[in-house]
């Protein structure tokens, strides 16, 4: 193991936290809020700089990284980034207890939006800002956004970025492993400024535009106010933000061959069709369902496809209090947790990629039992895919399931509500925010329970692996 570049590249990736917390620093100024929020950012600051510095006052003779180190850096970071981004929270007395702090970060970077806060109000404008900056940053990925920027002219990195990009494949867009991180990242914030810009024209205030953008961009939903895109009473902005959700829950390699002109290819995606696909089903069938519940079809309409973007791009923004609707609308609600956005998209869940692998598989093992001597293979896109992403994908849901069997029989221990607590899990590893069954927030589980999930957000986010090897003696072993 290349200890000595996991500790390089994690001091250097300590320093651009540093660096990002300007920008809740810059919109304390701009408010002029009280100096404890600015001690409270600066010494965070002053933390990050010092370790980061010490990390890289000698550099690795040995600069590559294979699949172990890549993993370790992977798991490692989002672990770091988020205790550290917790401190202001922690220094400011705005969320006093270090475990609730660590959870409210753990949930911003992972694009997860649950909260232990029963009233964003408590939250100076700054640290408000901060906590959905992390949404921005993590939904297209802590370590894509600093491969962007770091130099990288021999892939040496490959390993890590493999180890946090979202979906069972892995493809660079761009040979060059530093220019696909540039490609998709440029992408992701020019959408992200259109969006914004679209909010700021349909009526929305600077600051709630910019905070409400980064929540739909990273498709993480921490909002301005408790009843989230509600407050707004706003049909328009409403289906605004359903639709950006929507958007930023697509494969933004796709967008990639929009701009190359491939529009044959984008439109032909499987993935996005059968992604598409499961929205209108969906939105049609709670329609049915809840339609009764409003006054007018469209209000139906337009709050049924709302919650239905909000919960399969694994967003987690709030319009209606859904604890209200139909059980068969919440179950709906629940599959659609599990099943999540696109590979390679912002989003979360088990992606819809592997959803399709899994029915293709389970299609193929049931043909095979009428025709037991015809060679059959799984397409995608028109390409057989072959048999280690099968096997890969049907390891993956193996781990998954016990996974969420392990963490909801500890939960039970917590709480008594069967829909909280399969919802609770649901919500944290598939990186969607709200719970069902309930109108409380995260705060009503224990110490253990909030640290437990936020290492569920953080595991659901880099799909496992990552996290479940920390816990393995061997990975730390020098071979």
């Amino acid at each position: 193991m290349n200890r000595s570049m996991i500790r390089f590249l994690l001091a250097k990736l300590l320093l651009i936290e540093a660096a990002l917390l300007f920008v809740p620093l810059i919109v304390a100024i701009i408010y002029q809020e009280k100096a404890n929020i600015l001690w409270a950012i600066l010494g965070t600051q002053a933390i990050l700089l010092i370790l980061g510095l010490l990390g890289i006052v000698s550099k690795p003779k040995n600069l590559r990284i294979y699949t172990k180190e890549g993993l370790l850096i992977t798991a490692l970071v989002w672990i770091l980034w988020s205790f550290f981004g917790a401190l202001p929270f922690v220094f400011s007395g705005q969320i006093p207890n270090i475990i609730d702090a660590f959870f409210e970060v753990s949930s911003g970077f992972t694009t997860t939006g649950a909260t232990i806060l029963p009233d964003v109000a408590v939250l100076s404008h700054s640290l408000l800002f901060w906590r959905s900056f992390t949404h921005l940053i993590g939904g297209m990925g802590v370590l894509v956004f600093a491969l962007a920027i770091m130099d990288n002219s021999k892939n040496a990195h490959l390993e890590v970025m493999k180890a946090e990009v979202p979906g069972p494949v892995f493809g660079k867009v761009v040979a060059r492993l530093k220019n696909t991180a540039q490609i998709l990242y440029i992408i992701y914030l020019a959408m992200f400024a259109i969006l914004t810009l679209i909010l700021i024209i349909a009526g929305m205030p600077v600051y709630d535009s910019l905070v409400t953008a980064m929540g739909t961009a990273g498709t993480g939903g921490f909002a301005v106010y408790n009843d989230s895109i509600a407050h707004y009473n706003s049909s328009l902005i409403t289906n605004i933000v359903s639709i950006g959700m929507l958007v930023f829950g697509v494969n933004f390699n796709l967008y990639y061959l929009l701009l190359i002109r491939k529009l044959k290819a984008f439109i032909g995606d499987e993935e996005l069709r059968v992604y598409l696909g499961v929205v209108v089903l969906a939105t049609v069938m709670i329609f049915l369902n809840v339609g009764h519940l409003y006054p007018t079809v469209q209000k139906g309409l337009e709050l049924s496809f709302f919650q239905v973007s909000s919960v399969i791009t694994t967003t987690g923004f709030g319009i209606t209090d859904i604890t209200v609707w139909p059980l068969f609308s919440q179950v709906i609600l629940l599959l659609l947790m599990f099943i999540g956005g696109s590979a390679g998209s912002t989003a979360g869940g088990i992606k819809v990629a592997r959803a399709m692998i899994i029915a293709k598989i389970s299609r193929l093992q049931a043909l095979s039992s009428l025709y037991p001597n015809r060679i059959m293979t799984i397409h995608i896109n028109h390409q057989p895919l072959d048999k280690a992403t099968q096997h890969g994908v049907l390891k993956y849901l193996g781990i998954y399931v016990l996974i969420m069997l392990g963490l909801t029989l500890s939960l039970s221990l917590d709480h008594d509500n069967m829909m909280v607590v399969i919802s609770a899990v649901a919500s944290t590893f598939n990186n969607i925010g709200p719970m069902l069954g309930t109108a409380d927030t995260f705060a009503i589980f224990s110490p253990f329970s909030k640290l437990l999930l936020s290492f569920a957000m953080i595991a659901g986010r880099l799909e496992i692996y990552p996290i479940l090897l920390l816990f393995i003696p061997k990975t730390w072993s020098k071979y």
